[in-house]
């Protein structure tokens, strides 16, 4: 199948004009044939009037070719007009799409082609991003603009980030959302913690499926800065998306929790987004971030047994790791949290798992 774009639309009426010369008809021999009107004509044949599908009918009939050679004509007019007219559009919009410096990376997960050429970059970010025009970004991805008032992130990295678990989310079949059921299987949720990535990630997916969340672990975007992210997709249909920082797998499993505490606590209206340092310019929702980090903590590694812990150890390996077994999660989730609070990374470095991102 040939891919050529014709660079000019012409008229289906330049065709009739070029058949009627040929033919040695005039407009208004060719009226007395089919009844058109000889205005009618005229007017097809300036590019001022399309050819309908009864005309099509009817100069089929007089010039013996198909009705639908001249339905085609029109249609490919038509497509050509439409598409001149958007890659105007594209053109306009060329600096946007140079601003999506992930370019490279989309293509390296393979959510885009490859192309050196900045117009075909932007109709190939376009296309990924089920968008005709990059000036309907800020009115579907509120989130990213809302969101990103730390300076350092780039709103366009972020919204491709958003767009992979978007597309993630199309694939993964889920029940209607119900939150008590998901409420319920919390405790569920945190046993998997215990297994090897590649166990739990299906499991994890299967079982929010059935409450009606689809989870996304989506690869790392150049300064997105993003952990994860909440977004409702349609009221019975709530996406998380996970970007592990670093790889830590301790962290994959402090933003998982931060981000069904948004899904059980807070509006369906908003989207979530955990930067790797919350910075938001709206106290409620920094309320709201700190709300679901301490829900996080709070279910990874309960209040009473970590003040138990961290008041009368020496947060030695040894130490860590039987804590870590007591109360039932892998020692790099307590080695992640000691790093957190003690700013000592290097000391407990050594007990934190990694995990690739698209597990």
């Amino acid at each position: 199948m040939s891919d050529y774009k014709a660079p000019i639309a012409i008229h289906p009426g330049e065709t009739l004009k070029d058949i009627l010369e040929e033919t040695g008809l005039s407009q208004a021999q060719l009226s007395g044939r089919t009844g058109l009107h000889v205005k009618t004509i005229n007017e097809i044949i300036k590019g001022k009037n399309p050819i309908t599908s009864e005309t099509a009918l009817k100069l089929s009939i007089v010039f013996g070719m198909s009705e639908g050679f001249w339905n085609n004509l029109q249609r490919n007019y038509e497509e050509t007009v439409a598409r001149i007219a958007l890659d105007k559009e594209i053109e306009k919009d060329l600096k946007i799409a140079e601003k999506f410096t992930c370019y490279n990376e989309l293509v390296k997960y393979k959510y885009i082609e490859k192309t050196t050429e900045l117009k075909e970059r932007a109709r190939s970010l376009l296309s990924f991003l089920g968008l005709t025009s990059f000036r309907y970004l800020e009115r579907n991805y509120t989130v990213a603009f809302r969101k990103s008032s730390v300076g350092k992130v780039s709103k366009e990295n972020l919204i491709a980030w958003l767009r992979c678990g978007e597309l993630a989310a199309l694939n993964t079949e889920t029940k209607a959302f119900k939150k008590d059921r998901l409420k319920k299987i919390l405790p569920e949720i945190r046993k998997l913690n215990l297994l090897k990535p590649g166990e739990y990630s299906l499991a994890l997916k299967s079982l929010l499926a059935e409450c009606g969340v689809a989870i996304a672990y989506v690869p790392y975007l150049k300064n997105t800065y993003v952990n994860g992210a909440t977004r409702w997709l349609n009221p019975s249909k709530v996406l998380v998306q996970l970007t592990p920082r670093n790889k830590s797998e301790d962290i994959l499993w402090f933003t998982l929790f931060h981000e069904l505490c948004h899904v059980l606590k807070h509006g369906r209206k908003e989207g979530y987004i955990s930067f790797w340092e919350d910075n938001y310019l709206n106290k409620n929702f920094m309320e709201l971030e700190d709300e679901a980090d301490l829900f996080a903590s709070e279910i990874l590694i309960p209040t009473k047994e970590w003040n138990t812990f961290y008041g009368n150890s020496s947060l030695t390996h040894s130490e860590i790791i039987n804590f870590a077994k007591k109360i039932g999660v892998k020692p790099g989730i307590v080695a992640g949290r000691l790093s957190r609070e003690t700013g000592k990374w290097a000391r407990f470095s050594r007990l934190r798992e990694k995990v690739e991102v698209g597990i």
